[in-house]
């Protein structure tokens, strides 16, 4: 399973199975993968060309990356920088951890809060191939539309603290949402978390279409069967301010067994005998 390690204000993602935009004449040399690197303005979705990667395998068995000291990680000799379309491709040999680091951002962009990207490459991107989004927020940003999420309990309406949302903009012109691959829809804000009055909000966002995604539920509540929801506009006509409300079913009570005789009930095990 690709991992993805979070970082900076929009969290570079991991998006496995790049599928046909990994094509090429032939095949990566046995134990290699193709690696798409990909740039992309964290608002928009925009790809932007002039990214500069450099890449680091883990080595020292240190969380995250360590480029200095004698412990430093493995530099590699491969590295590239995003063409016209956004992308850059580079192979890397299967079955190791790496860390993509932009050392140049694109023109009139910042480069991302945290200098690096952690990933893993599987035996299964032999075939398949990994595509990394690094996004990049122009120097000229201001956007002020903002989502608030509203976490509710499906039966009393209280609010739920806990419950852990992401948004995704749609950026790639396809019905509903895409997470994956070089034409993926675009998340431009780190997730949140409802807090004690069941709220979270997402602020900065500019004009689009955006996709709610539920990630995590409140203690002791079921996760929705489609955890994504929308896609809801944010423009002009909407204020450029949309609450959402989400609401939560309870998880139903473990049945017990026992203490009808006057013992101490207890849970019931799936498959245990009956006694």
């Amino acid at each position: 399973m690709t991992t993805v390690r979070p970082i900076g204000l929009a969290a570079a993602v991991v998006l496995a199975a790049a599928g046909p935009a990994l094509a090429a004449p032939s095949a990566p040399p046995p134990g290699t993968a193709r690696v798409v690197l990909r740039s992309t303005d964290v608002d928009t979705g925009a790809r932007l060309p002039g990214a500069r990667f450099e890449l680091w395998r883990e080595t020292n068995d240190l969380a995250g990356l360590q480029s200095t000291g004698r412990a430093a990680d493995e530099r590699q000799t491969a590295g590239c920088a995003t063409a016209a379309e956004g992308v850059c491709t580079v192979e890397l040999t299967t079955g190791e951890t790496y860390y993509a680091v932009q050392v140049a951002a694109p023109a009139g962009y910042e480069r991302p809060d945290e200098p690096f990207t952690g990933f893993d490459v599987g035996g299964a991107a032999a075939g398949e191939g990994l595509v990394v989004n690094v996004p990049n927020r122009s120097r000229d940003a201001a956007y002020g539309g903002g989502i608030r999420v509203r976490k509710r309990d499906g039966k009393t309406g209280a609010p739920l603290p806990g419950a852990v949302f992401e948004v995704w903009k749609e950026t790639n012109g396809s019905t509903g949402l895409q997470t994956a691959g070089v034409d993926a829809d675009q998340r431009p804000r780190r997730g949140c978390a409802t807090d004690a009055d069941g709220t979270c909000d997402f602020a900065g966002l500019a004009d689009g279409a955006y996709f709610l995604v539920e990630k995590d539920v409140p203690e002791g509540y079921v996760m929705p069967k489609n955890p994504v929801a929308g896609p809801w506009r944010l423009d002009g006509p909407s204020g450029r301010r949309l609450v959402l409300t989400v609401y939560n079913k309870r998880a139903e009570p473990i049945p017990t067994v026992g203490g009808d005789d006057g013992r101490r009930a207890r849970t019931a095990r799936a498959g245990a005998p009956p006694e």
